[in-house]
């Protein structure tokens, strides 16, 4: 695996069950050099949720992404939803909405300011 480059610190990802719902924290920055190893994460992780309930995303911890983290959200979510697993994003800060928003990606991912919103009305 080839070393991250100094301005860009490490990605921490962790994974967090609630009931049959998977909470996948992320922290650092979503770019080029980090974007593969989220990446192929979440699409490891996601077969372990049974439909309908959700995997959550949840970067509040999170402090860039890159369009390479739009792509790889947008990637995501059409997986999930070929499975009939909802995807659900913890994001409140301007680093994520500000992007999500811009490319008009608000209108497919789903956005909420705080876990337990993300985790509202599980089945």
């Amino acid at each position: 695996m080839p070393e991250l480059p100094p301005f860009s610190p490490l990605l921490d990802i962790t994974d967090e069950p609630h009931g049959q719902s998977l909470v996948v924290r992320v922290q650092g920055e979503i770019d080029l050099s980090t974007g593969p190893l989220l990446e192929r994460h979440l699409l490891d992780v996601l077969g372990s949720v049974d439909p309908p309930h959700p995997l959550v995303v949840d970067l509040s911890g999170v402090l860039f992404l890159g369009s390479c983290g739009l792509a790889l959200l947008v990637e995501t979510h059409e997986a999930a939803s070929e499975r009939g697993t909802p995807l659900r994003i913890v994001a409140a800060q301007r680093a994520i909405r500000r992007p999500v928003e811009a490319v008009g990606l608000n209108t497919t991912l789903q956005l909420h300011p705080t876990l337990e919103a993300a985790l509202a009305h599980v089945p």
